[in-house]
């Protein structure tokens, strides 16, 4: 890895569609979080977890984990952007990703082809014309995120840069796991 590039992940959210928490629910050997962060950590130099509701629960998980910064949003239950705006303050990076913690199946080689393309603001993957996730996002960006009230969301960010969508051969950028079907659909996935 030529360029170190950061990682914000998020995992602060209740799971209330789900019914039950997913971040911590079986994965593939481990659980959906791990795999989402183990994934991101095969290209990215660290991960900021940031978390909020059973934040403790995160914090034991990733306790020996040196590459993951774990940092806690108290307005978790507020919008998603506090989430992104307290992620993006801890960046050190040039360009970083913006990535979900319920996305486990978003491999290596995603990360890998966004970050073969040049350093424009805002590199979106993107499965058959359908944006997904994890975003590219240059420090532009972030100075951007942290002058925005936490009433926005990051399409209003968006807005305001030129965004290169990137092709993937992996449809699981669309796939976050928001209820019991995209669970089992996850876990009846191949490999």
């Amino acid at each position: 890895m030529d360029e170190r590039i950061d990682c914000v992940m998020l995992a602060a959210g209740v799971s209330s569609r789900m019914r039950k928490w997913k971040m911590i629910l079986p994965c593939k050997g481990s659980t959906i979080i791990e795999c989402s962060v183990s994934n991101a950590l095969k290209v990215c130099s660290r991960v900021i977890l940031v978390t909020g509701y059973r934040a403790k629960e995160l914090e034991q998980l990733f306790h020996d984990w040196e590459q993951v910064e774990l940092a806690y949003n108290a307005q978790y239950e507020k919008a998603m952007f506090s989430s992104v705006k307290l992620g993006v303050s801890l960046i050190r990076t040039k360009r970083f990703f913006l990535a979900l913690g319920d996305m486990p199946l978003v491999d290596q080689a995603v990360y890998e082809r966004l970050l073969s393309f040049p350093q424009a603001p805002a590199v979106i993957p993107k499965y058959r014309g359908k944006k997904g996730h994890p975003i590219l996002l240059s420090w532009d960006v972030v100075k951007c995120i942290a002058e925005l009230e936490e009433t926005r969301t990051l399409r209003d960010v968006l807005a305001r840069f030129p965004t290169l969508t990137v092709s993937v051969e992996n449809n699981h950028i669309l796939n976050d796991i928001d209820n019991p079907k995209d669970y089992k659909n996850i876990i009846d996935t191949r490999l």
